[in-house]
């Protein structure tokens, strides 16, 4: 698991989680779309209007941003975000191969001696490398953690903070032939 986008910070904008949508208003920050088939596309502001996507119902619209490849898969040019968060920084992202397939990446940073964190163009370049269709840049600093079986394999900035929203991977329970899950 990797933390969101800090959800639990947000009063406005265009939220969607578990298929539940909390709010519906366009906002300025490039969007990310996970949708119950597994695709995962983003979005500028101007590419987008939220009526349309909740037509096609998202599982999951996360919405800090920005969006790190353009249709190519390659690093976009420049960023729709602002300029503090272009700097060197901790970060969590998302980025997404075909349905079903995605990646996490989290960098570290805000620390002497250990790690400074990374520019949003070079966090773009990662996903590219990793061949990534798309990209999408989540809540960073003292956000940015990473978990795998119940441990911590990140070290966030200042000790971390608690996180108010996760994106998870986990194998579903089996299921018994009457629909209940196996003991």
């Amino acid at each position: 698991s990797i933390n969101g986008d800090y959800c639990n910070n947000q009063d406005s904008g265009f939220l969607v989680r578990n298929g539940e949508l909390y709010m519906s208003e366009q906002t300025k920050n490039d969007i990310c779309v996970l949708y119950y088939d597994g695709t995962m596309e983003t979005f500028t502001p101007e590419e987008y209007l939220v009526e349309d996507i909740i037509a096609k119902r998202p599982y999951q619209v996360w919405k800090f941003g920005p969006e790190l490849l353009d249709e190519n898969g390659q690093p976009k040019q420049s960023f729709n975000t602002s300029e503090a968060i272009t700097w060197e920084n901790p970060r969590s992202g998302i980025g997404y191969y075909e349905p079903g397939h995605y990646c996490f990446v989290i960098v570290d940073g805000r620390q002497s001696g250990y790690s400074r964190g990374l520019e949003i163009d070079r966090f773009a370049q990662i996903f590219a490398d990793l061949g990534c269709k798309a990209a999408y840049n989540l809540d960073g600093g003292a956000s940015a953690v990473m978990t795998f079986n119940q441990s911590i394999y990140s070290r966030p900035s200042n000790g971390g903070r608690d996180s108010g929203d996760i994106l998870l991977i986990r194998e579903l329970p089996e299921q018994t032939e009457e629909g209940g899950q196996a003991e």
